[in-house]
């Protein structure tokens, strides 16, 4: 990405990038992203990093459906959990034709310290490609800047845990390619989680992101051409350090933990202009999406193929898009396909915590119709289902080690009754 290709982006989703000038490494970029939700901030940070920063070019689903040049939300679904990936669509092309070589120094990339609970300052956006064998994966992990060559990274168990657990088995670091500035497209494909195996790289060329990749010098590492900045190195096997605490979805600080340390090897910039790298606001709408967002859509695709009369599935802002569901099912739906609703959303997003299931006639955007459809159907002593001990979410701050109890709410009009007992009277 670079300033030509954000006001590309940014007039597709219909928004106007706002130059704030220079702002302050702490505090200010959260301050101002979360007071203009409507407007891409573009910004340089004081006496920290050579390279200009973005916020808020994703801050709604609609956002999603005109970057996927699809007619609704529901072609967002089919599209992510629905990709077709073939070799074909990788382009490999000469990595010098796209980069330069530049001095490994990690100060001059723009690591910011968003709240002041966070233990440090940190990158958002990075995406870590890594391979092993014919096992290739990107995907997000937040960076703590330690020192020109080195930070730590949270590594969940997943797919680059994997690949990290590979190599150290093996006795070796783990390579990886540390990339900023990706185009949008392979950054959502850098958030979506398909089967061990499938590279979020190709993931992005399918849907529509860039198609060309190179190999990095030292270890030979896929990487889209179109990426602003790429620093190479390893995942130290034995060397960890701090990492937290961060601030995550929930706007709760995350704590410390000792994580792998990233050595930076080398460090390369685009040839297509200044680099300019996007600035994820934690627990703002940008993270929200990016996190909830795939899962969203696998609910969505589950509960089709379990309930068919199911209508729409959000994800709640209130719950962070992370631990509130709200389904919605048609009255054709039985009060029986409402419950087995409930519990697909529930397996479909294990981190959900509570589901409200609805009838259509209530807009599941809103939350005060939601709630106002709590208040006049749900008989407490019939309508809800309270699941105990079952494994969520460690972001939830009442599990322990992300076991809970999970609520799902039966907020439908009674089969058994008229529904004009029930139907909600509108403004003549």
């Amino acid at each position: 990405m670079n300033l030509e290709d954000l006001h590309i982006y940014a007039l597709r989703l219909g928004k106007e990038v706002i130059d704030v000038g220079l702002v302050d490494p702490e505090y200010e970029l959260t301050r101002l992203s979360s007071r203009r939700r409507g407007s891409v901030l573009l910004a340089r940070l004081k006496n920290r990093g050579d390279y200009p920063v973005y916020s808020n070019l994703f801050t709604s689903r609609i956002d999603f459906v005109k970057l996927l040049s699809v007619v609704g939300i529901e072609d967002v679904y089919d599209k992510v959990e629905g990709f077709s990936v073939r070799d074909s669509l990788l382009e490999t092309v000469s990595f010098w034709d796209f980069f330069e070589s530049v001095s490994v120094d990690l100060g001059v990339l723009p690591f910011i310290r968003y709240y002041v609970e966070d233990g440090g300052y940190y990158l958002t956006s990075s995406i870590y490609i890594a391979c092993f064998e014919k096992i290739c994966n990107a995907s997000y992990h937040r960076t703590m800047y330690l020192s020109r060559e080195t930070a730590t990274l949270r590594i969940v168990p997943r797919h680059l845990h994997y690949i990290y657990s590979k190599y150290s088995e093996k006795g070796l670091d783990t390579p990886v390619a540390m990339v900023l500035g990706l185009d949008p497209v392979q950054e959502l494909a850098a958030a979506l989680s398909p089967p061990l195996g499938v590279f979020e790289v190709e993931v992005g060329a399918s849907l529509g992101g860039e198609h060309r990749v190179v190999k990095t010098p030292r270890y030979g590492i896929p990487i889209p051409a179109s990426a602003s900045v790429v620093v190479e190195g390893v995942l130290s096997r034995d060397k960890k350090s701090r990492e937290g605490p961060f601030t995550d979805i929930l706007l709760l600080p995350d704590i410390e933990r000792e994580q792998p340390v990233f050595i930076a090897e080398e460090m390369y910039v685009s040839k297509r202009g200044p680099p300019i790298i996007h600035a994820i606001v934690p627990g703002l709408w940008e993270h929200l999406l990016l996190m909830g967002l795939p899962r969203e859509a696998r609910m969505y695709t589950d509960l089709k193929r379990a309930v068919p009369c199911v209508k729409t599935v959000r994800l709640t802002e209130g719950g962070s898009m992370w631990l509130h569901a709200i389904v919605s099912i048609s009255r054709s739906c039985s009060e029986g396909d409402a419950r087995l609703a409930g519990i697909v959303a529930i397996s479909a997003h294990p981190s959900v915590k509570h589901v409200v299931v609805v009838d259509d006639d209530i807009d599941v955007d809103d939350p005060l119709m939601v709630e106002w459809a709590i208040a006049t159907r749900v008989k407490s002593g019939e309508d809800v289902i309270v699941l105990k001990n079952i494994r969520g979410s460690t972001l939830d701050p009442r599990s322990s080690n992300g076991v809970g109890d999970k609520l799902v709410l039966i907020a439908i009009t009674p089969r058994n009754e008229p529904y004009e007992k029930y139907r909600r009277v509108g403004i003549p």
